[in-house]
């Protein structure tokens, strides 16, 4: 909070001068609140009846309301490609400012793994893992694997508590908007 400053009136032409930025002033940050993140969500598939299925589609849902590119890896991935589900997952992460790994059992922590050892994406990734399911080679090593440079692992306590993962989310989706914005005022 800032400390109260003196009252020091400004001159017409200084008047003048601030009426005349503020506008510029808040079309800047609109155009901030408008710069798109690509979102990549991977995670158990829509049709299975976990709550960590609902909370990606929910999730999707509400990133594209806020104006974000928002996808489940389902509907980029093509079946009738010779390519497998796995390169296909690497090569939609590369294209994405972000993705975000929810797995909900050990096999789909494993996976994530084996994509948060990719150094092409694993800078990208944010992986929320369930205190539950901290046991293990995968999850440890998901856990190695975590620093400032790599894969963010984020924990949670349970799938009926999800409201620190979709805080989590959008903090980061604000981050790169940002970001994006500095980025591009650089050229």
């Amino acid at each position: 909070m800032m400390s109260r400053l003196p009252d020091i009136p400004l001159t017409a032409e200084a008047n003048s001068f601030v009426e005349g930025i503020r506008p510029r002033l808040q079309e800047e940050l609109s155009k901030v609140q408008r710069t798109p993140v690509g979102v990549l969500l991977w995670g158990p598939s829509p049709a299975s009846l976990s709550l960590i299925a609902a909370l990606r589609v929910s999730l999707r849902a509400d990133l594209r309301q806020d104006g974000h590119a928002a996808f489940l890896s389902e509907e980029l991935c093509d079946p009738n490609s010779p390519v497998s589900v796995r390169i296909q997952e690497i090569i939609q992460a590369q294209q994405f400012d972000l993705v975000v790994s929810i797995p909900s059992s050990a096999g789909s922590i494993a996976e994530a793994h084996d994509f948060a050892a990719d150094r092409r994406v694993s800078s990208k990734m944010l992986v929320f893992l369930n205190r539950q399911h901290m046991r293990g080679y995968s999850s440890q090593s998901l856990e190695a694997l975590s620093s400032i440079l790599t894969c963010q692992l984020l924990y949670y306590e349970s799938e009926e508590e999800t409201m620190p993962i979709r805080t989590a989310i959008f903090r980061e989706v604000q981050r790169i908007r940002e970001m994006k914005y500095i980025v591009a005022g650089r050229y």
